[in-house]
């Protein structure tokens, strides 16, 4: 077995570098709540959001809510956006996209379950592995394959699609790997994915790494 061509592990949640940069960016970018964790794998988005505003989640089954509450004590979690008190100003959805249908993209949580959620001229931040990136170039074979693949442009058609003006978008970098026989974080390749963490802002083109990374907005 070589771990230059071994597959890597499917995605799973995000790591706690990655955790802290989402939640940097959504107060950058989406400003100070309330906040809507959609889709939260572990409740460590929704509680690291919680310290800085309020914060909710919306969870596409009471398993999955249960896992949001049990990351996230003291944060409310609803499986049907009906139950929210109201609209919210701002809105992540992580990886949300990776494991969602294209027949579901009208459910609560997907980008239909976003406009609906998001108060007009709210904004939200959406990450998802991006099947044309760099990343996936470098690993070929080895490239962990989300459960529905799909690439930057066609996430962004989908968010267009959906009624969302496209704010900004770009990419993570080449934040995981090895994507060689260097380890990652002596790779030059990965040293730009760094410092956009460092900095918690939304700095990488787009295709550039991992995942495509979206600040989008409902108009009104």
């Amino acid at each position: 077995m070589s771990p230059l061509t071994d597959p890597l592990p499917a995605p799973q949640a995000p790591d706690a570098v990655a955790v802290g940069w989402y939640v940097r960016l959504a107060r950058h970018e989406l400003g100070r709540g309330p906040y809507l964790d959609v889709g939260g794998t572990d409740g460590a988005l929704l509680a690291g959001l919680a310290r800085y505003g309020s914060a909710s989640g919306l969870a596409a089954t009471e398993e999955e809510a249960a896992e949001l509450r049990a990351g996230a004590p003291g944060c409310p979690v609803v499986v049907d956006i009906g139950l929210l008190p109201g609209p919210v100003r701002a809105l992540t959805a992580v990886v949300v996209l990776d494991r969602l249908p294209d027949d579901a993209l009208d459910s609560d949580v997907g980008p239909g379950g976003w406009w609906r959620a998001l108060e007009p001229g709210g904004r939200a931040l959406v990450v998802a592995a991006d099947a044309d990136g760099r990343a996936r170039e470098l690993l070929g074979p080895r490239w962990p394959t989300p459960p529905v693949p799909r690439g930057h442009a066609r996430i962004r058609e989908l968010l267009v699609d959906a009624g969302f003006a496209i704010v900004r978008e770009g990419s993570d970098g080449l934040s995981r790997g090895p994507y060689g026989r260097v380890p990652v974080g002596l790779d030059p390749r990965a040293a730009p994915a760094a410092a956009q963490r460092s900095a918690g802002r939304l700095t990488l083109a787009p295709g550039s790494g991992e995942s495509a990374v979206f600040v989008v907005r409902r108009p009104g």
